[in-house]
């Protein structure tokens, strides 16, 4: 249930265009999948937060998240980038699902 919380809340963000709301929520959620063992996961949303807060301007915390990214996976950031479009798009994809049919349940 957290999962699909984490989720909607960056997709929330990104519809809204809060894209500070949508940096933080990003890393949050990636925090979250790294705490549960779905690397690849954490990995996407981790590396979609870093992009939305140079966006916003909040380069200090870019690198905050980068090193965090880096003490935790080991590896450097530009062998992580080609996942993130993949597996964040699926992601949103799949949530705008869930969503729908939890509210028709509801």
């Amino acid at each position: 249930k957290a999962a699909i919380c984490y989720e909607a809340s960056v997709k929330a963000a990104r519809e809204h265009k809060f894209i500070h709301e949508e940096a933080i929520a990003s890393e949050l959620a990636g925090i979250f999948f790294f705490e549960i063992g779905l690397r690849q996961k954490a990995k996407s949303f981790y590396l979609h937060s870093i992009e939305c807060f140079k966006k916003w301007g909040a380069l200090a915390v870019v690198r905050r998240v980068e090193t965090s990214i880096e003490s935790k996976f080991g590896l450097d950031l530009i062998q992580l980038e080609p996942i993130v479009d993949s597996c964040l798009s699926s992601v949103f994809a799949s949530k705008e699902g869930s969503l729908k049919k939890r509210q028709s349940q509801d």
